[in-house]
């Protein structure tokens, strides 16, 4: 875990000036040492660019507390792939801050599978219902309908229940369950899909 201190995040909103060739070189510079594992270049990083990342990352979320968590995120992330850094990818702040913007948008987009996926069976769920289950009913089988989920998530084989956990409950893009798990990209998708059916056969069964 980094150890980050958020009094000295300096949140403006502000959009910086455009750096100079010098400021540039400097973080460029900087770059490579956190890449190297300098924890004390890694703090002037995070001193240096944390505004910058959260007004970023708050523009596409206007959430705070999934804001902070984005950020925590990205930090680790510049942490671990400071060394992959190349100039020919843009300048660093520019590369930093489409890293930030990425992070949050995959954030929404995690968001809305798992809210896909919870009226998918909701919708099932209900529609499978005598028509004589009163209003009373139908009430406690929504409440009931997460449980139900993730109960029917332990009859998927453990690759599947895997997959489907990191990326509804866990809110991770196929792309980084792939790198997570070290398995191609189309491997982890067809999983998910595989896995997704397989719940929706359990829950039409139990209901």
């Amino acid at each position: 875990m980094i150890a980050t201190n958020r009094r000295t995040r300096n949140t403006t909103s502000a959009a910086p000036a455009a750096p100079t060739a010098e400021e540039v070189d400097a973080d460029m510079a900087l770059l490579q040492r956190i890449g190297q594992r300098d924890v004390a270049a890694f703090q002037f990083f995070y001193k240096k660019f944390s505004g910058l990342l959260y007004s970023t990352i708050h523009r596409v979320l206007n959430d705070h507390q999934d804001t902070e968590d984005i950020m925590q995120e990205v930090l680790v992330q510049i942490w671990q792939k400071a060394h992959l850094y190349e100039p020919t990818k843009g300048k660093p702040l520019t590369w930093v801050t489409t890293m930030a913007r990425n992070r949050a948008i995959d954030r929404i987009r995690a968001k809305q599978r798992r809210s896909r996926l919870n009226d998918d069976f909701e919708s099932e769920s209900r529609t499978a219902q005598p028509e004589f289950v009163d209003d009373t009913s139908d009430v406690l089988i929504a409440k009931e309908s997460d449980a139900a989920v993730q109960s029917a998530v332990l009859e998927l084989t453990p690759e599947q229940r895997e997959a489907i956990q990191m990326a509804y409950f866990g809110g991770l893009t196929q792309s980084e369950i792939a790198e997570r798990l070290n398995e191609p990209l189309g491997t982890v998708k067809a999983r998910i899909r595989r896995g997704v059916q397989r719940l929706e056969q359990v829950i039409k069964r139990r209901i």
